[in-house]
């Protein structure tokens, strides 16, 4: 968020165990329109291939945030809904 201060363009990569953290931590600093790219959870496995083609996935997205107007980008951040991992949720 420091370097987007800058006016340097970012983009988070998080796990998607830690996606609500991300936007939490986003608002808490000012920067309600952080661009997260969501990963599969876990993102240090312990195989590279996996890792990887994970890196591979979002590359696509990476670019189109990287290359698309700032202000837009923050708009369709600030508000895009994240799925909830279906593990967070209680089974009955």
């Amino acid at each position: 968020m420091a370097l987007e201060k800058k006016g340097l363009p970012t983009v988070t990569l998080i796990s998607c165990s830690f996606f609500s953290l991300g936007q939490a931590v986003g608002r808490q600093l000012d920067y309600p329109g952080l661009p997260i790219i969501l990963l599969p959870h876990p993102i240090g496995d312990t195989d590279l291939e996996k890792v990887r083609d994970k890196g591979r996935d979002a590359a696509e997205e990476v670019v189109r945030l990287l290359t698309t107007d700032a202000e837009a980008v923050a708009h369709e951040y600030m508000t895009r809904e994240f799925p909830i991992p279906e593990y967070s949720v209680a089974k009955f």
